[in-house]
Parts: structure tokens; C-alpha cells; sequence
């Protein structure tokens, strides 16, 4: 019987893995963790943990413990921040990751523009809103180091972008595409021999969530798809989001887990 760790399990993410591990293998043993108990996770598992944050210096010891009084067979990490601590352990800890170099690419905003550049990918202009002023309006300000769209505004002028720069630290200006309905959420994965599979899903954003879907398969998304998984080496699973321009598809952010939508 395998026995797999879930972390993040009061996360949405992480509960619709738990849902996919139990309906692949119903005899599997789902173990879930998460840093306080105040949520449904626990119905997803057979058994759950607290554990402390990520930032934590005690995380790391405390699923190291867990993967090795359960005999945990994989660890699957599905928050941002664990993502960050466990690739540097994964082989230790039994990780499911995509690869370091993705992982700590996808982490950092602006890194992500400058690998996909680097692969001769068209990308939005991307720029450090703390050292540098937005190149044209009306553009975005977000996060650099995290993911999700609550903290994503639209910026139309230099007054608003030096509101935003100044109240928000860490943040990147980015390129406004449009049209907004136009947004493409992908699951891109690859094989350890190198075999490449993804979906495409056409969405609507609710709330900074996806509150409509339809599955889509754009030949063009297809192609940049298997650009990035062979250029990047991908291994496993990650999330890709673009929208569908003048100028073709652009990506504007991966995270380097498995998607949500």
C-alpha cells in the first residue's frame, strides 16, 4: 500500500490532488498536512498533521519526521513557500517537484520572463517595481514572489504606479494583455522519458479565482507548451497561464506545482 503525504491539505490544490490520489487508488493511504486544523482538509485524508510554517526553522525537521514514522513513499508539497524549502531536500524527503531550476524560477516572477526570454518565447514586458518605473499604461502591478490575484491591480498612471510601488514592496510592473477573456490556464507535464501531455482550459476569473472553464485546444499554446517542457527539462507537472494576443499567445506566469483549474 503506498502511503503519500499531502502538505498544504486546507488548500484547495492540495484537496483536489487528495480527490484525484483516491479515485487512482482507493487502498492508498493520504496523510495531510497543514499549519492549523481550521478548515475540511482532514476530510480529503485518512489521518492529518500540524505541522509549522514553512518559514519555520523546524518545517523541514518536523515532514522529515513525519516521512519516516509513516514510511511515507512520496511527498507531494502544493504551497509556494514549501516548494521553496523542500527542493533543496527532495530526494531526502521523497519530494514530487519539477525540477529546481523551475521551481525556483516559477517562485520569482521576474526570473520567469527572463528564462522564457531566454527561450526565444514572446513575453509581456516585466520589470522590478522597486528599481525601475513602469514602461506604459495602463499595465499591472503583482507580487514577484507569490502566486494567486489578490494582490494584482491595474495601473494607469505614474501617480498609481508609485502608490502601488510604494505600499506594496517586491513587486513586479508587467504588461497589460489583453483581452482579459482571452486567458488560457494549461497543465503542462512531462515524462521522465520525456513523453509531453497538457490541457488547455479557456477561463473566466471570479474573485481572483476561475469561475468558468471550458476545455480548449489552441494549436498555437500546444506548440509554446512543448517549448517550455523541453527547454526547461521539465519533469512532472506544472501550471501555465497566458493569454491569447495580437501578437499570439504570452505567457505571463508559471507555477511550478500542479494547476489548480
Amino acid at each position: 500500500m503506498k502511503r503519500i503525504l499531502v502538505t498544504a491539505i486546507g488548500g484547495d490544490v492540495s484537496q483536489s490532488v487528495a480527490q484525484c490520489l483516491r479515485g487512482y487508488d482507493e487502498d492508498m493511504l493520504l496523510i495531510g498536512t497543514d499549519i492549523h486544523d481550521k478548515h475540511g482538509g482532514n476530510l480529503f485524508v485518512d489521518e492529518f498533521l500540524t505541522v509549522p510554517s514553512a518559514k519555520d526553522p523546524d518545517y523541514v525537521h518536523a515532514i522529515s519526521d513525519i516521512v519516516e514514522s509513516k514510511n511515507i513513499d512520496a511527498t507531494i508539497p502544493l504551497n509556494e513557500t514549501e516548494l521553496r524549502v523542500l527542493v533543496d531536500v527532495s530526494q531526502d524527503l521523497k519530494v514530487i517537484q519539477c525540477g529546481r531550476d523551475i521551481v525556483n524560477a516559477g517562485l520569482d516572477k521576474l526570473t520567469t520572463i527572463e528564462s522564457l526570454k531566454s527561450f526565444g518565447i514572446d513575453v509581456p514586458w516585466t520589470i522590478n517595481a522597486d528599481t525601475e518605473k513602469a514602461l506604459d499604461f495602463p499595465c499591472i502591478i503583482k507580487p514577484r514572489f507569490s502566486s494567486g490575484s489578490s494582490s494584482i491591480f491595474i495601473v494607469n498612471s505614474d501617480a498609481e504606479a508609485e502608490f502601488f510601488s510604494n505600499r506594496y514592496s517586491e513587486c513586479v510592473f508587467q504588461e497589460l494583455l489583453e483581452p482579459s477573456y482571452k486567458e488560457i490556464t494549461c497543465g503542462l507535464y512531462r515524462t521522465e522519458d520525456g513523453r509531453i501531455e497538457s490541457i488547455q482550459f479557456e477561463r473566466l476569473l471570479a474573485r481572483g479565482l476561475t469561475g468558468w472553464a471550458k476545455v480548449v485546444n489552441n494549436r498555437e499554446v500546444e506548440e509554446l507548451l512543448t517549448i517550455i517542457a523541453e527547454k526547461w527539462h521539465l519533469r512532472g507537472s506544472i501550471n501555465v497561464q497566458l493569454r491569447i494576443t495580437e501578437k499570439g499567445p504570452m505567457v505571463f506566469e508559471i507555477n511550478p506545482r500542479f494547476s489548480s483549474t
